[in-house]
This record gives C-alpha cells, sequence and structure tokens, in this order.
C-alpha cells in the first residue's frame, strides 16, 4: 500500500502534494520497466495458446518453405508436421510491439511429446505477427 503526505502552505491557503511512497511489498514485487513479465495462468489463457498455435503453424510452413527451396524430400517434417499441445509458460516484454516468449509443448511426428522455446512479437498498429524464433529445449523443465 502506498502512503500519501500532505503538505499545508498558510500563505496561499491549502496546498495538496502527494508523495507516493511504495511500501515495502510493493518495492519486493517490482518490474523493471521493459523487462520480462511472467503471464499467469497460460493453461486458461485462450489469447497466449492460439499464440502458440500461430508459432507451430508459422514453423511447419517455414519447414515446408525451406523443403521446397531445397527440392528434397528426404526431411519428413513437412510429410508429418509438428502438432501444437500447450504453452506451458509465457512471458511478455514490452518492445517496439510486443514481444512473447513462449515455452510449447508439440507432438513430434513419431508421437512423443517435445518441448521448444518460441518468441514471436507482435505490432497491433501494423497488423504485424512475426515468429522470430523456434528452438527445441534441450532438456524440458515444466
Amino acid at each position: 500500500m502506498s502512503k500519501v503526505y500532505l503538505i499545508r502552505l498558510s500563505l496561499l491557503g491549502f496546498l495538496v502534494i502527494a508523495v507516493v511512497a511504495p511500501s515495502a511489498n510493493a518495492t519486493r514485487k517490482s518490474v523493471v520497466l521493459g523487462g520480462k513479465a511472467d503471464i499467469p495462468n497460460v493453461q486458461t489463457n485462450i489469447e497466449i495458446q492460439e499464440l502458440g498455435r500461430y508459432c507451430v503453424e508459422q514453423f511447419n510452413l517455414m519447414e515446408e518453405s525451406e523443403q521446397g527451396n531445397a527440392e528434397s524430400i528426404a526431411n519428413t517434417a513437412v510429410l508429418n508436421p509438428l502438432n501444437f499441445s500447450r504453452v506451458v509458460s509465457a512471458q511478455k516484454q514490452v518492445v517496439a510491439g510486443l514481444k512473447y516468449d513462449l515455452r510449447i509443448e508439440v507432438i513430434q511426428p513419431d508421437g512423443t511429446n517435445r518441448m521448444f522455446d518460441s518468441v514471436v512479437i507482435i505490432q497491433p498498429w501494423l497488423h504485424s505477427k512475426k515468429l522470430l524464433g523456434f528452438t527445441p529445449v534441450a532438456t524440458p523443465v515444466y
């Protein structure tokens, strides 16, 4: 809870000056401006789950494009793309838009689950959403 202090100047009548001093509890939970913030309840957050689905779809499209350019069918990633399972954790950061760092669980073509870290940036004023990174996690941490 913040405290507000009032100061009275007798010559000028009442002059109210608000000085906001954060309490001890507020400073422990302070967020650095421009820093990353955890997004709570990602399992039930429909917007975050849809953003995770978008990341997997974009990754599959990029894999398809690379395979088409190489004119090779040796890689079965396109024939059997990754399937979105769920976003297990998420962080948000205000940059030139909103940058999301997502930990996504996918189902691989062989039916096993695997975790990926994904970075996506959204710039609503440009109607832009772009996948910046999609990398497998070496050791999944839930």
